[in-house]
């Protein structure tokens, strides 16, 4: 059973996750350019350790297959299990900054 799931507006829940290292996770979002929103939420299957919580991070792929730039959206934790994150301007400032997240 998923830890978490994502919600993008007019489709289906998803808890598709791939674990690319002990801590993190990530799901593609297909069609991204046409959201607007996303939510991302614990499913109460798996809670986090006491007092613990998890970064949520976007990231649009870049041209070329370049350095992916991650941007933090916020976090979500048991006291706080669910979020909804605009991002349809993160592209635009993506395209105008030139910061590297990396976690």
């Amino acid at each position: 059973m998923a830890m978490f799931g994502l919600i993008v507006s007019g489709r289906l829940v998803s808890t598709n996750w791939e674990q690319i290292s002990p801590t993190n996770v990530v799901s593609e979002i297909v069609d991204a350019d046409s959201v607007n929103h996303i939510v991302i939420f614990l499913t109460g299957a798996i809670p986090f350790p006491d007092d613990m919580g998890g970064a949520v991070y976007f990231a649009w792929p870049q041209p070329g297959g370049g350095e992916t730039m991650w941007q933090l959206l916020g976090s979500i934790s048991n006291n706080k299990p669910s979020a909804i994150f605009r991002i349809s301007r993160l592209k635009q400032s993506d395209e105008n900054l030139n910061i590297t997240n990396s976690f």
